[in-house]
């Protein structure tokens, strides 16, 4: 299947990976389906709710991606006490990191919310489903940090298996909680967030007591005091992941309040072809995975060529994947959105048709979505943490939220006046967006400046 050793080191590390993204998309196509039967509403307040939560995802990145470079580096140079020491130390940061972001959601999500343009039953259905979401946040933490440095030290079975535990216990309190089975209150869109909740914190559990007890290829050694000049390292390559992570969330937040200001329809039909296409991106995101290990070990052991041969083999490997999810994409639109809606909702026909073309328009931009992933990856695993911030703060300004407003809105300059195409054009933008930035990741990866990076 594979044809040489280097793609199968890849698939070694990318297929865990994959498995373990399937099995949270599953987990969010399950939340989707369980909250459309309740009412369009109680999707666009899941939807609406998830997005404010993803806002503080920059601050997990910044500790995780340091922790993935620099475990990644010790691992390549057999330096397994260094790598159980950045394990450690960024445990206590992310823990520490996670309090204020579950103190921020529970006190102000309503404000955020109000700002995105939530109103009524829309904000208050909304605002009780995040308030349960961060009040899980510290945890959440601690699972994504270790996640991350298992990751980088090569093994992507473990984080695969715990995923796999925390998305059947969701999915089963889903059930429960959502529509009241069992005894249990019916709490829906609210029941979704708890059934998050337990199963955030049943995998964390699990995680920990398997570092604890030494059977992984890294260890947690708690000495219960922060290491200051390691804590310096993981900060040094986390902050230009802060800023890019925070404008990423900052634009997607304006790309949201630009899609949820075309109404609750668009909203609705925006987040069924998002969960749809999170489904796509699956592969991408495990040779994410693969390179960003791959390329810190190979750096780690003094072989940068190595590195690159890696990253143009994960390249041609996402390719192949993702043009048979483009396909899929294209070819079946309306029946993978059928299984989203209730026929007794008032919208139905409405929702369907625009969760079509959405799926229409991204399935274009598939395969280059797929070289964002495996570059953004190779570039964090080398410790590059500023050149995805670049990216970021050039491209999806000038190629999405501009282009978004203009032509979802309408404009006028003199005597030319555009009416606007509605929630279509803040798609078509989405996409474009994907293009340009492949190819300034493109770029970056050609001029080889990544191979020298000191972390």
């Amino acid at each position: 299947m594979f044809r040489n050793e280097i793609q199968r080191r890849i698939w070694s590390l990318a297929w865990p990976a994959i498995i373990a993204n399937i099995s949270q998309t599953l987990l969010n196509l399950v939340d989707t389906l369980m909250v459309g039967h309740v009412s369009a509403l109680a999707i666009a307040a899941v939807g609406l709710g998830g997005q404010v939560s993803w806002f503080m995802f920059p601050i997990m990145m910044s500790v995780s991606v340091g922790t993935l470079a620099l475990v990644a580096r010790f691992v390549g140079a057999k330096d397994f006490s260094g790598a159980e020491l950045v394990l450690e130390q960024s445990i206590y940061l992310a823990f520490l990191l996670g309090i204020p972001v579950f103190l921020f959601g529970w006190f102000f999500g309503d404000e955020v919310l109000r700002i995105m343009g939530a109103r009524g039953e829309l904000l208050e259905t909304a605002y009780a489903y995040l308030k349960v979401v961060f009040l899980f946040y510290p945890i959440r933490f601690i699972l994504f940090t270790a996640n991350s440095a298992l990751r980088g030290a090569g093994d992507t079975k473990t984080p695969m298996k715990v995923g796999i535990l925390m998305n059947v216990l969701n999915a089963t309190f889903d059930y429960l909680l959502i529509y009241g089975k069992l005894g249990f209150p019916r709490l829906g869109a609210v029941g979704a967030a708890w059934a998050s909740g337990i199963g955030i914190a049943v995998a964390t559990v699990v995680v920990m007591t398997l570092l604890f007890s030494g059977r992984l290829i890294i260890r947690f050694r708690p000495a219960w005091r922060f290491e200051w000049a390691m804590v310096r390292r993981i900060v040094r390559i986390g902050i230009p992941t802060l800023v890019e992570r925070g404008l990423f969330s900052f634009y997607n937040f304006l790309y949201m309040s630009i899609v949820t200001r075309f109404g609750d329809v668009a909203l609705a039909a925006h987040q069924i072809g998002l969960r749809i296409e999170s489904i796509a991106y699956m592969p991408a995101f495990g040779f994410n995975v693969a390179s960003s290990a791959l390329v810190g070990q190979n750096l780690g052991a003094g072989r940068p060529d190595e590195a690159e041969r890696t990253v143009k083999e994960a390249l041609k490997m996402v390719t192949a994947f993702m043009s048979v999810m483009a396909f899929v994409l294209i070819a079946f639109p309306r029946y993978l959105v059928m299984p989203f809606l209730t026929k007794s909702d008032p919208h139905y026909s409405e929702v369907l048709s625009l969760a079509v073309v959405y799926l229409l328009i991204v399935g274009i931009s598939e395969i280059p979505l797929g070289w964002v992933f495996v570059l953004s990856g190779a570039l964090r695993g080398a410790g590059d943490t500023k050149s995805p911030m670049y990216v970021t703060a050039v491209s999806k300004l000038l190629f999405r939220i501009i282009p978004s407003y203009l032509l979802g809105f309408g404009f006028s300059i003199g005597q030319i006046h555009f009416r606007g195409l509605g929630v279509v054009a803040a798609w078509i933008a989405m996409s474009l967006e994907t293009f340009t930035s492949a190819l300034f990741y493109w770029l970056i990866f050609r001029r080889g400046k990544w191979k020298y990076v000191k972390v």
